[in-house]
């Protein structure tokens, strides 16, 4: 696909703080792109240069073949969703939808007929003449919503627009925004700092930090195969494993020598990185494992879907999820079987 958002070498600063630091990303048409990381990392700050509300320091902003870097944000071709929603309270939902319309002087009959379009699309007719305060957290939502569709953007922009939203109905929102974009084949732009959120709506991620892309790639990409240490401890839960190659395929940590199909050879150290759900409990030897050590259960925690353990196996500590009802005790010998093709080398930091 062509690439309809293009961000090259970004940089934003305040004062002496870099919120942004050289930030370049190809976002393709039709794409649903999220920018990922923990609070304070750039990526609002990101959206916002995107949108026009602030001005990059140093870089380019590029829409299709338009560089858009110094124009307001009503002239850019994007619309914005904001944490907060910022609903005029005094006016209704069809007056708060159609604002933008008015404010680019759109005929009153097309502007009438674009918020009746949009209001059922986003499931909101019958509600016209309600005013904010009158609706639920998620209609709010929708509205807001609808009042950035309306305008037709070529490019969608969504700052945490879900996190006021209790956890029922964020995840009802959620599939709703999903196979609504999917419909639309709108381009947009998401920033959360929810993992699980950006897993399930996500075409792409860029995973942010300390202003930084640290790892751009599909859902999976990110989560199964991530880059480096941070990565992997926010984008879900991961064992690390600190060791030495001794050899093609074989790392030496502490008093265990590991099988790893991820390269290697002798000499240097490695960071290992491995999933809790990706490590196998057995009760006796695994026939065959080339990664089998025998350990003992230190803890154990239901967490619903899954038990969480904890098992130590000669000098390291394991964290392993398995099925609820799989029968382990406290203190109980097992033995972990840690597949080689699992074992993935990543970077510090």
């Amino acid at each position: 696909m062509a690439v309809h958002l293009r961000l090259v070498d970004v940089v934003k600063r305040f004062g002496g703080v870099v919120a942004v630091d050289g930030v370049s990303l190809d976002i393709e048409e039709g794409c649903f792109f999220t920018l990922l990381g923990p609070s304070g990392c750039g990526k609002t700050t990101l959206l916002r240069v995107v949108a026009g509300f602030h001005l990059p320091d140093h870089g380019e902003v590029i829409l299709r073949d338009r560089r858009i870097t110094h124009l307001p944000p009503h002239a850019r071709g994007t619309a914005m969703v904001f944490q907060e929603y910022a609903l005029f309270p005094h006016m209704t939902v069809e007056e708060n939808v159609g604002y933008g319309l008015r404010m680019r002087r759109v005929p009153v009959s097309e502007a009438r007929e674009r918020v009746r379009r949009v209001l059922e699309l986003v499931g909101l007719v019958g509600q016209e003449r309600k005013y904010p305060h009158q609706l639920s957290g998620g209609q709010q939502q929708r509205v807001a919503l609808a009042r950035a569709l309306v305008v037709e953007p070529e490019v969608l922009l969504l700052d945490e627009p879900l996190s006021n939203l209790d956890a029922k109905l964020r995840l009802r929102v959620r599939e709703e925004l999903r196979d609504l974009q999917r419909r639309l084949g709108q381009t947009t732009v998401y920033v959360t700092h929810d993992q699980e959120e950006a897993l399930a709506l996500s075409d792409r991620i860029a995973v942010m930090n300390a202003g930084r892309v640290l790892q751009v790639g599909t859902p999976e990409e990110v989560y199964l195969r991530p880059r480096n240490r941070f990565v992997a401890e926010f984008v879900g839960l991961a064992n690390f494993v600190e060791g030495r190659w001794v050899g093609p395929g074989r790392v030496q940590a502490g008093r265990v020598e590991l099988r790893v199909d991820d390269g290697g050879s002798s000499g240097g150290r490695v960071l290992l990185a491995v999933r809790p759900e990706e490590v196998r409990v057995r009760s006796g030897p695994p026939a065959g494992s080339p990664n089998a050590l025998r350990g003992r259960v230190r803890s154990i925690t239901f967490l619903g879907p899954v038990r969480r353990c904890t098992v130590e196996t000669d000098g390291l500590q394991w964290v392993v999820d398995v099925q609820p009802d799989v029968g382990l005790q406290v203190a109980q010998e097992v033995y972990l079987e840690v597949p080689p093709d699992r074992l993935r080398v990543v970077e510090e930091g």
